[in-house]
């Protein structure tokens, strides 16, 4: 039997070769290990955390990425902390029935009336704004808290509990809280300078709140999401995080993208028993929208608006003449930009929760613009507004 000689004569660059393979090979896995770990960039949504003491799952954060003076990674990185902290300090500031330690909140107001207590400086500075407003809708608070209920339920029999608008006695304690939250006399909060304040109660309301065993004397209710929104957004501006825009799940949106960067807005009307898209506004630069509302369009209006049986909705938006659910319209979007969500809020609550939209009020509010479906048409105050899209059927009107 014959041996085959294997040849050496080109072993050496058989080596060389497959050398050459295993450096390819090593820097092709190299670089998609790089590839896997690298920070994107562009926009995209911030998560917050999922605290049980933060505001965080109310809203959606889009941060354009890498945008920065730093790299995506430390970026980002530093976006999460300041995002996460500030969505968390916003819910304890806010909380009108649950004190933390060492943060005067509205709850410490609540839980020492007729009592100096010391605030937060922001929150301080919150109460000032709705003080210079003349806005008086946190002194509903124990209107919101006999009513919230009313979002809990999945049936008519069980909303019948909180619904004062079926409810005749609880429509006669709703008037009532109105009536004490609407004079001064029986309630205001004294601000004292220096971060100081007092929540003063009359005896009689007093009294009458202790006997109904109510607790929130004042609550800023569905506003609250407009002030936190602003106090998130303020946060990642001061910490150098200028790029971005944050949308809370009850209509509240603060971009404060100081580039003239192109977004578009969303505008439903209510026709047929649904919703339609009725319009697009589009806007560049930093603006504040709120959205008013009173028909579900995502799953989480169920914490927003109670749907009857029979179709008809219950909002948030209490009157502060009868402590009732009034809404002017279906829809109606209002927005302005050098002024945040909760003075955006604070201007213009009582055009949205009445019976009927005011124009000469709305044109009376300087600095704040508002679009709101009728019928077929979409009217807009701004005459600059950009409408890039209008559904089938529908026509824009500017209202002078």
């Amino acid at each position: 039997m014959e041996r085959a000689e294997v040849s050496d004569k080109n072993l050496i660059l058989r080596l060389v070769a497959a050398a050459f393979f295993f450096v390819v090979a090593v820097t092709a896995i190299a670089f998609g290990v790089k590839e896997l770990l690298r920070t994107p960039t562009g926009w995209q949504e911030i998560d917050g955390g999922s605290s049980a003491s933060s505001c965080a799952s109310d809203f959606t954060l889009l941060y354009d990425v890498g945008s920065g003076h730093t790299s995506a990674k430390e970026e980002l990185r530093r976006l999460k902390a300041t995002y996460s902290a500030a969505a968390e300090r916003a819910y304890k500031l806010f909380s009108a029935d649950g004190e933390f330690e060492g943060i005067g909140n509205m709850a410490a107001l609540n839980g020492h009336l007729n009592e100096v207590v010391e605030l937060d400086p922001d929150l301080y500075g919150v109460l000032k704004l709705v003080e210079e407003s003349g806005d008086r809708t946190i002194y509903l608070g124990p209107a919101f808290e006999v009513y919230e209920g009313i979002f809990y339920c999945t049936e008519d029999w069980q909303r019948d509990d909180f619904d004062p608008m079926t409810n005749r006695e609880l429509a006669a304690l709703m008037a009532r809280i109105a009536a004490f939250a609407s004079d001064p006399e029986s309630v205001g909060i004294e601000l004292l300078g220096d971060n100081m304040a007092k929540l003063n109660v009359s005896r009689e309301y007093a009294e009458f709140l202790e006997a109904e065993m109510l607790t929130r004397t004042v609550d800023f209710g569905w506003m609250k999401n407009a002030f936190a929104a602003d106090l998130i957004a303020s946060s990642l501006i001061e910490a150098g995080l200028p790029h971005g825009c944050l949308t809370s799940c009850d209509g509240f949106t603060r971009n404060f993208d100081g580039r003239s960067t192109d977004f578009t807005v969303n505008v439903y009307a209510l026709n047929d028993g649904g919703p339609v898209l009725a319009a697009k506004l589009d806007y560049a630069g930093p603006r504040s929208f709120v959205t008013y509302r009173d028909f579900p369009l995502f799953d989480e209006d169920i914490w927003q608006i109670a749907v009857r049986d029979d179709g008809t909705t219950r909002t948030r938006y209490l009157n502060l003449s009868d402590g009732l659910p009034h809404v002017s319209a279906h829809s109606f979007l209002v927005y302005g930009d050098n002024v945040g969500c909760g003075e955006l809020a604070l201007r213009t609550s009582r055009l949205y929760a009445a019976k009927e939209v005011s124009v000469t009020e709305l044109g009376a509010i300087n600095g704040v613009q508002a679009v709101f479906p009728e019928g077929r048409t979409v009217y807009l105050t701004d005459p600059g507004a950009a409408v890039s899209a209008v559904a089938d059927g529908y026509k824009t009107e500017y209202l002078k």
